[in-house]
């Protein structure tokens, strides 16, 4: 049987409920791990102490967005290191069950990317023990800077490094995950962009136009769909009004959520 977690930090919103009503329409459930009792979690679903899986007196943020996702990367590799879990971002709408077999679950969401919005990692992994490095107070180069590049970086830096607030956005995500898996070999396991990434996250603005994007659009290869809610929402805000407009996918996802009692 698959176990699906994740971590939340702050409010369910209209999207991860949409996640969630997805799940529950494949008769799955998501433990929801958070720092803070969350209020409105749908009934069926069961709200976790973040601090059972990684304990920490502070959620680290990017700083120059601000974004937990930081610490979410931290989490989700502890998550892999202390169950057999597979992790789902809240913004991942299930147009399958999620039932896996395998120990390694991640998809390409590009020619040379995977991405870790689905994941889940033997313990064992070596990529997953460099991962496992990274956490509050790193210093250092990002692992995706190669080259030229990341020698200039510890020259800037003195050879101190930089703190790991300070990385690009994605350092300890997508782009760390691709890294460390290429070095170990294990992206051999990544399953193709049709199974989570049918749209890329550059495209995911396709999502917000009304009738371009519905559940047939996609082929039988595909489980679920990342909608990749961070630049859905900016698209929203700087287009839209901060609305999702009717008839988009989004807003479909959203209004079957809230018909079937979740509410953000």
């Amino acid at each position: 049987m698959t176990t699906l977690a994740t971590l939340w930090v702050g409010r369910l919103g209209p999207i991860e409920m949409a996640s969630l009503a997805s799940f529950a329409r494949q008769g799955q459930t998501v433990l929801i791990y958070s720092y803070q009792p969350l209020e409105g979690v749908p009934p069926g679903f069961e709200n976790r102490d973040a601090n059972e899986v990684l304990p920490t007196r502070e959620v680290a943020t990017y700083r120059k967005e601000g974004s937990p996702s930081l610490h979410s990367n931290f989490f989700r590799y502890a998550l892999m290191r202390t169950t057999d879990h597979v992790w789902v971002d809240l913004d991942v709408i299930a147009l399958q069950p999620f039932r896996f077999e395998a120990a390694h679950v991640y998809a390409y969401e590009s020619a040379e990317r995977v991405n870790c919005a689905v994941l889940r990692m033997p313990k064992d992994s070596p990529a997953l023990a460099e991962l496992s490095k990274l956490g509050p107070g790193t210093r250092g180069v990002a692992p995706h800077i190669t080259g030229l590049r990341r020698a200039k970086y510890w020259i800037k830096t003195f050879g101190r490094g930089v703190p790991i607030e300070g990385w690009p956005w994605g350092s300890t995500g997508p782009r760390a995950l691709s890294t460390c898996l290429k070095q170990t070999g294990e992206i051999r396991f990544a399953m193709p962009m049709e199974t989570f990434y049918p749209i890329p996250s550059q495209a995911c603005e396709r999502f917000l136009i009304p009738g371009e994007v519905t559940e047939d659009s996609f082929g039988p290869a595909t489980l679920g769909v990342h909608l990749a809610a961070s630049v859905v929402h900016r698209i929203a805000r700087e287009r839209h009004g901060g609305t999702f407009p009717e008839g988009s996918f989004v807003a479909r996802q959203v209004a079957r959520a809230q018909a079937e009692g979740f509410r953000a």
